[in-house]
């Protein structure tokens, strides 16, 4: 999968780049007259990655996430979640029809739900210790802000010229 972003920061060998994170609407024709809850809304995304085509800041630049990397994250987000709740419901559910508890369902139903809720917080730490985890790489510069600010002005200097010969 490739994305175009803008370059807004650069730290150390690293850019943060922002741009215009994908969705299912992208690519639908009806995207501007549906009415699904934020089809229409713009989102961004903001990404550390390695600058390894010297990109400057407003430089637009081409990056590349491997489709495994997505099905990682998918896998991560959905999946394991989902394990999460159905082990831990299972295995109340158990304990409790063992020791003859009132409203097993109801016990297991919040324990599920508990194991969930810690996964997402474990997980939220564990991605605040480590990198994303995506193997973002950034393949080249599609437009650069300084070749663009260079243009303009020799643009500037040479109508100041002209303007000054016909003085």
């Amino acid at each position: 999968m490739q994305q175009q972003v803008t370059v807004i920061a650069l730290e150390g060998p690293d850019a943060i780049v922002r741009g215009q994170r994908a969705s299912a609407c992208g690519g639908c024709a009806g995207k501007t007259s549906c009415s699904t809850l934020g089809s229409w809304v713009d989102r961004f995304v903001e990404l550390r990655v390695k600058n390894s085509v010297n990109a400057q800041v407003g430089d637009e630049v081409l990056l590349e996430v491997p489709d495994s990397a997505v099905m990682k994250i998918a896998f991560k987000l959905y999946a394991l979640p989902m394990l999460a709740f159905v082990v831990a419901g299972l295995g109340m559910r158990t304990l409790a029809l063992w020791m003859a508890w009132p409203e097993v369902e109801a016990i297991a139903g919040l324990t599920g739900f508990a194991a969930v809720l810690v996964y997402y917080l474990w997980y939220k730490m564990y991605l605040s210790n480590h990198q994303s985890g995506l193997d973002v790489q950034m393949l080249q510069v599609l437009y650069s802000a300084s070749a663009q600010s260079e243009g303009s002005l020799k643009a500037v200097t040479a109508i100041q010229l002209r303007s000054s010969a016909d003085s």
